[in-house]
């Protein structure tokens, strides 16, 4: 009379790997309940043709979250952009600085997009860097 078996569910599959394009404010789903969004991007960089004492930043400002769980935030730039989020499971995700855009002029718009790559873990080569 009893059919119920105890067996355990499959373990969920692993996040989503290859390049992928995003602008503030949009999500991907990675896997089922796991949804990397861009938050935002900063760009303060100096424009050309523009005299500047500060080089600037550009930034892009990411969030990873498993279902309702608490965001995971990191940043990728230019100068650092590789990150191991924890949720990722091993997985880089790694910012593609050839698709950067050029900084804006003054007064125009920025493009607020990121194009980054997810990379499965290299077991045989570990980085030591996030």
């Amino acid at each position: 009379m009893l059919a119920a078996c105890a067996t355990t569910p499959p373990p969920p599959p692993p996040p989503a790997v290859g390049t992928f394009t995003l602008t503030t404010g949009a999500k991907l789903a990675l896997a089922p309940d796991l949804v990397l969004q861009l938050d935002g991007v900063e760009d303060s960089r100096c424009p050309p043709g523009v005299q500047c004492i500060w080089a600037g930043k550009l930034g892009y400002r990411f969030s990873i979250r498993q279902a309702q769980g608490a965001p995971d935030s990191f940043e990728l730039t230019p100068t650092e952009p590789a990150a191991k989020p924890a949720l990722l499971g091993g997985r880089r995700i790694v910012l593609d600085t050839a698709a950067l855009p050029a900084p804006a002029l003054p007064g125009a718009s920025t493009d607020q997009r990121a194009t980054f790559t997810i990379a499965a873990p290299d077991s045989s080569n570990p980085d030591p860097h996030p």
